[in-house]
Order: structure tokens, then sequence, then C-alpha cells
């Protein structure tokens, strides 16, 4: 069973927090950190972003000066502790496309638990061991958690999230942040309410008691959360109390089918230096021995319209995109079950039904491994990908130079997210995107 819990959290006591929340740390450069800390010098990176580049593990001294930071905020109140344990409503407001959303959550502590079959709290993709050590090399400087991890949960009627902004009403948010979307063509407007309420936060106990939590981003975060338990508890004698704070994450749940929550595409880019002689006509030839090429109108300016039209051509269709003929078409498979004829193939040994469906996974083990490798790949370099999260950008770094070609993708639907979680499957890297970006800063997880 997830075990969920309020607390008390480290908060800013300002209410307009734009200043001092960021992006999380994993998304900023050393210009953006330098950039936040030029605009106000208590911005929350100066303690969550120690070292640059950010995913890689910096000298101790950082992470020493990172955690001395953050004591001497608390001692002067530019910092301080909420009094009383409390679930924290958060509601994140933003556009996409023409459509404003209002995604709803909260903040909470969760018991942590180990990964694996039986238990409740599930990864969906794979973690790199670069940014375990950095953000390890934090918590024990800080003695917190900085930023939450991003969780999600079963909850068809909304009840849970209902019930905590029926107890919020009409209160002013205690603090309300605006922060860039990650493709800084907009700002999301993040709002957080304590909820102290012992009868409704019991309630909210008792009706997350029975659900599984699935990690939407965050992995790193919560491994690393694993990794610092271990360490207080081998430190300890006679072990660690379930309850005690070391035992404990901070979450952000949503519900699946909160109607703020969507997610979106991850594409790639392939590099210019990954392939030999690539062009348009070749691929097409080279393509519809697997599946059909369907031509487009599509140009580089217009892939947007393509990414979003891309579902009306049908499962599992992906965009492709030459920059030298600034010409897209739609590569579509040849059945609905594109990998199951290559069950020989030890990279796809048992996959299941709904993991050769993931349309990442297609693009790897079909497009990529059976039709461009074989065709265009150059035995002087080894694939290499980028990941851009929008068509324009897809667009730009083809025409850049750096990258030869351009292949869309349809988002990843949640379901299949809950029900690989559920079958204890890691999907590839990069295969999802929950957009926006949660805000880093305004609330704190202290575990001491």
């Amino acid at each position: 069973m997830a075990v969920i819990s309020p607390f008390a959290a480290i908060r800013y006591p300002r209410k307009q927090q734009s200043t001092l929340a960021a992006p999380p740390y994993d998304v900023l450069s050393g210009e953006d950190k330098a950039r936040l800390l030029a605009r106000e010098g208590h911005n929350i990176v100066a303690v969550d972003l120690p070292h640059i580049p950010p995913k890689h593990a910096g000298p101790d001294a950082v992470y020493e000066e990172a955690g001395t930071t953050l004591r001497a905020w608390l001692a002067s109140g530019v910092l301080q502790r909420d009094a009383a344990p409390a679930f924290y409503a958060y509601q994140q407001t933003y556009t996409h496309g023409p459509t404003t959303y209002r995604r709803r959550g909260f903040f909470c502590r969760v018991r942590l638990e180990a990964f694996g079959p039986g238990g409740t709290i599930h990864p969906h993709e794979q973690t790199f061991s670069g940014p375990k050590e950095d953000r390890l090399k934090l918590m024990r400087a800080t003695h917190a958690n900085l930023s939450p991890v991003f969780g999600l949960y079963d909850d068809p009627s909304n009840d849970v999230t209902d019930l905590l902004f029926e107890a919020v009403g009409l209160t002013p948010a205690l603090a309300q942040a605006e922060l860039p979307s990650q493709d800084g063509k907009s700002l999301v407007l993040s709002e957080l309410w304590a909820v102290t309420d012992a009868a409704v936060i019991a309630d909210i106990e008792k009706m997350m008691a029975e659900k599984h939590l699935y990690i939407a981003d965050g992995h790193h975060r919560y491994t690393t959360c694993l990794n610092y338990r271990k360490e207080v508890a081998d430190a300890r004698e006679g072990g660690l109390d379930p309850d005690d704070a070391a035992n404990q994450c901070m979450f952000v749940l949503i519900a699946l089918q909160d109607p703020g929550l969507i997610i979106m595409p991850t594409h790639r880019v392939v590099a210019a230096a990954s392939l030999k002689d690539f062009y348009m006509e070749a691929f097409k030839e080279a393509a519809e021995k697997l599946g059909q090429i369907v031509e487009t109108k599509f140009r580089g300016d217009s892939l947007g319209q393509l990414e979003r039209e891309l579902p009306g051509y049908g499962p599992h269709a992906i965009g492709v995109y030459d920059p030298v003929e600034d010409a897209a078409v739609v590569f579509r498979p040849a059945n609905d079950d594109p990998l199951g004829g290559f069950a020989e193939d030890p990279a796809l040994a048992g996959k299941s039904a709904a993991w050769r469906q993931l349309d990442v996974a297609i693009l790897q083990h079909l497009v990529f491994e059976r039709i461009v490798t074989p065709a265009f790949g150059s035995p002087e370099a080894p694939m290499a990908w980028a990941f851009p999260h929008d068509a324009h950008e897809v667009a730009a770094l083809c025409r850049s130079g750096e990258y030869r070609v351009g292949f869309l993708l349809q988002p990843t639907p949640l379901a299949a997210v809950r029900d690989l979680c559920n079958a204890n499957e890691l999907m590839p890297q990069k295969s999802t995107f929950f957009y926006p970006k949660l805000a880093t800063g305004m609330v704190i997880n202290p575990l001491l």
C-alpha cells in the first residue's frame, strides 16, 4: 500500500515567488543559473544547482556550500518552516496551443519502498548513475528534498483532488510563482495552499492507501532518496523507524485523469556525423520494405501542423523530415504489431505486447535498426541523437547542419505508462514528456 503523510514544509514566507522559485535543476544551464541569481540572490538555484553542468557530480565543497547557504537562509528568515503539517494543494495554469489548462495535485511525503514486483511505487524509465551521485551529495549536505518527484495515480473521478481543493475553497493562495515554460513561449503560473484540517488529511491518507504510484518525472530523485535512507539506516543502531523523515520522499501527486494533465512526445533528430549518404528517396525505398510512405505537403515551417495531425495517419505513424529537401513524409508500419515479427532479436526478447506498441520502441527497433542504420549508418561514428520536444525545434536542429534528419513521434498514451509500470516493465529513455515541469523551491521537505 502507498503510505503518504503531511509534513511541515520549509518555504519562502513571501507570497510572490516568481523571482525565488525556479525550473527543475536538470533543465538549467550555467547561464540560466546566473540570470536567476542576478535577478534575486536568494533564488533556490543557489542551493539546488551547486554544480554546473547539471546531472554531473561536482566536488564536495560545492555541496557543502549549498548546505551552509540553506541553513543560513533558515537562520535569517529568508526561509521558514511551517508550524503545522499539511498537504500542500498545488495548481499550475498553462497554455498549450490555443488551450488553457489547470493541472491540480498536491505535495506530500511518500514512504519509500524499493522498486520491484509486489510494490506500489513504480518507475517507468531507465536512469543514469551520474545524476544520482550529484543528488545524493546534495541531499547529504542539505538534509532536505529540494524538489519533488512527480507522481501519478489512478483516480477516475478525481475524488482526492476534488476533496483537497474543496478544503481550499476560495482561500487566496499562500504562494504563487510565474515561471517561463520550457520552450520559453509562455508563462506557467504555480499556486500553493496548505491544507491542515486533520479530518481532510485523514480522508486523503485513507483514499490513497490502496493506490499505486507511478513516477512520471524524478526517477533519479527517488532513487537518491533510497540511497540516502540506506546511509542513514546503516549509521543508526536499531535501524530506521518507518515514520522517520529519512524514510520519506517528497512527491507532487497528480491523478492520471486530471483534465490538466497532458503528455507530449519526445522527438528524435539524428546527428549528421552518424549517417552516410542519407537522402529522402533512398530512405523511402528502404522504408517501403517494412511499411508505407505517405507523401505530405508539410515543410520545416509547418512541422508543427504535421505534429498535430500525426495521429490522423494511424497508430504508430511517424513523421520524417529532411532539411535538404525541406520536405516531410509519414512512415506507417506494415501492421499493428510492427515488432512482433522479430522475436529472435535479443533486444526484444521477453518484451510484452504492450511494450512493443510503444512508438519510441518502434522507432528504435524498426526504423533505426532495420531501416536507417543498415542503409545509411556511418562506420566512422555511432548513431547519435538529440531529443527535441517541439516540432519547430526539430526543424531548427536539422537546418543547423549538425543533424541530418528528424523523426516526429506521437505522444505515449497515459494508459501505457500505467500498464507498463504495473507489469514492472521499463520504457526506453525519453519515452515521455510531462508538460509543464513542476516548480522548484516553493516547497522543501526537511529530512531532519
